[in-house]
């Protein structure tokens, strides 16, 4: 595994004079509603009777060991029901390239500093955003830049029939009557796309897969990276998330008519299945030049 910057930078910490390394853990975590991996890493320094040297010391170790802390939280981070990012760093080097490249290029968000008995005590927090412009971004060292998803394939477990209205017919009474707890304002065209869990566990994931059940009982795609225009994925990503209802509609990117469909569960792959009527809807409703979903406008929502 490369990670060469990182690795140097532990050695060069090791044997400058004042460097020591905190007993503390390093922490990070992911955060999918606002879109970032974030990290926490604790240096302090040996007195050698100069404050500033020993501070900027500490800050120097505290930042390392954030660094640390990100590359092991961001490898944790599941593209799709079969891959986490560590996948991906194991089996291509230019994928390991760009991890390195993105850590070194870590937003630092907090810097703290205080002493105890001479010796300073410094905290680090630093993030990687998902994408490009959400959680803050807009430097283009995003985890999904850095990857180059948008021309990743489907997980071998995602039906690779897709779903498709049959000749264009619409769903019956869709005009008058919605399916059950499917709600937008059928009077104006659908902004984007809210997927409601109602409760149900979904581990969030780069590159959702959202199916339903076609002809024959067979599953069909409705959802997937292959929906989504490669620029928007580079930019912003596949799906975002959210913790409820009020927090998805309020996300500004899905706009102000976002239908909301109820997921009827979640296979044991990890899959998103829905129902006909909901994944007619959904076509019915990207018709006449309004694609939200080739916009990547979709927010899964926890309740």
């Amino acid at each position: 595994m490369r990670y060469r910057v990182l690795l140097i930078l532990l050695i060069v910490a090791c044997f400058i004079p004042g460097y020591v390394f905190a007993q503390q853990s390093v922490t990070g975590q992911i955060n999918w509603v606002e879109g970032y991996i974030s990290a926490f890493g604790t240096g302090t320094a040996t007195p050698s009777g100069n404050r500033v040297k020993d501070q900027m010391a500490a800050m120097r170790v505290a930042e390392v060991m954030a660094q640390r802390a990100l590359l092991e939280t961001v490898k944790d981070v599941r593209i799709d029901s079969n891959t986490k990012v560590v996948n991906m760093i194991l089996k291509e080097d230019v994928i390991s390239s760009r991890i390195e490249g993105t850590i070194r290029g870590a937003q630092v968000v907090k810097r703290e500093l205080k002493w105890e008995n001479n010796v300073p005590v410094a905290t680090v927090e630093m993030r990687v955003c998902m994408s490009n412009n959400v959680g803050g971004c807009n430097t283009g060292k995003s985890l999904i830049s850095a990857l180059d998803i948008s021309h990743k394939n489907e997980p071998t477990i995602a039906p690779p029939e897709r779903f498709d209205v049959p000749g264009g017919v619409p769903v019956k009474d869709a005009g008058t009557t919605k399916p059950k707890g499917i709600v937008y304002d059928s009077s104006k065209p659908v902004t984007g796309l809210i997927l409601d869990l109602e409760g149900r566990f979904f581990e969030r994931q780069l590159l959702p897969v959202v199916i339903t059940v076609g002809e024959g009982n067979k599953h069909v795609t409705v959802y997937s990276v292959k929906t989504v225009k490669p620029k928007v994925i580079r930019n912003y990503g596949v799906v975002r998330y959210a913790d409820n209802i009020e927090q998805a509609k309020k996300n500004s990117y899905i706009g102000n008519n976002a239908i909301i469909i109820p997921v009827s569960d979640i296979t044991k792959e990890n899959l998103i299945l829905i129902s006909p009527e909901g994944a007619r809807l959904i076509k019915e409703t990207t018709m006449h030049g309004n694609d939200y979903l080739s916009d990547a406008k979709v927010v899964i929502s926890a309740n």
